[in-house]
């Protein structure tokens, strides 16, 4: 007799069902035929667990923000380090998390103007770790904070860029890892306020 898997379980079975089906066809646009069909249970198990499709994002949307801050927010919290190289570190962190994890994050943020899936609590925490980056970006580059969000968009692309093609097998992780150093570096020295004399 085969033993019934856990509640949590299978409730993680199907975020990563769902995850995989997003991952493949680089849409968020799944069903929950297509989920249930990938674990072997009926639709209406899943109603069990989730209520929609949107559900389902919005917990992997959190479970995927929760690794990334786990990842980063250490990495800009070393306060030993000057900011130059904790941003390196924290978008070495991203561009890891990237290349291990896929693009789900991006996928779902790049649907956050349009009909977002993301409950409150997933809008919450992301806006909590973006500003709390950004915070720490306009002190340590004395920035308005609006420009500390450009800063972070436009490096943001590096480390994204990058995964892109290590996950592609056109450069190697080691290159990567050079490129978005040497990229993030001259962002951050390209943004610091000179001191006046």
């Amino acid at each position: 007799m085969e033993a019934m898997p856990a509640e949590g379980d299978r409730e993680q079975q199907l975020l990563d069902a769902a995850q995989t089906l997003i991952r493949e066809g680089r849409t968020l646009n799944i069903s929950l035929g297509e989920v249930a069909d990938r674990v072997g249970v009926s639709r209406s198990l899943l109603y069990v667990y989730f209520d929609g499709v949107p559900a389902i994002i919005d917990a992997l949307f959190l479970q995927h923000l929760d690794r990334l801050a786990a990842r980063i927010l250490p990495e800009l919290a070393s306060g030993e380090a000057g900011y130059r190289e904790r941003a390196s570190a924290a978008y070495a962190a991203y561009l890891d998390y990237l290349i291990e994890s896929g693009p789900i994050l991006q996928l779902i943020l790049r649907e956050r103007h349009q009909d977002s899936p993301l409950g409150a609590e997933s809008q919450r925490q992301f806006r909590r770790l973006l500003r709390r980056v950004a915070e720490d970006t306009r002190r340590a580059l004395s920035l308005a904070p609006r420009e500390a969000f450009v800063l972070l968009e436009l490096t943001a692309g590096i480390p994204e860029a990058l995964a892109r093609l290590v996950r592609g097998g056109e450069i190697d992780r080691e290159t990567a890892h050079a490129t978005c150093r040497r990229l993030v570096t001259a962002s951050v020295d390209g943004f610091a306020v000179a001191p006046t004399t």
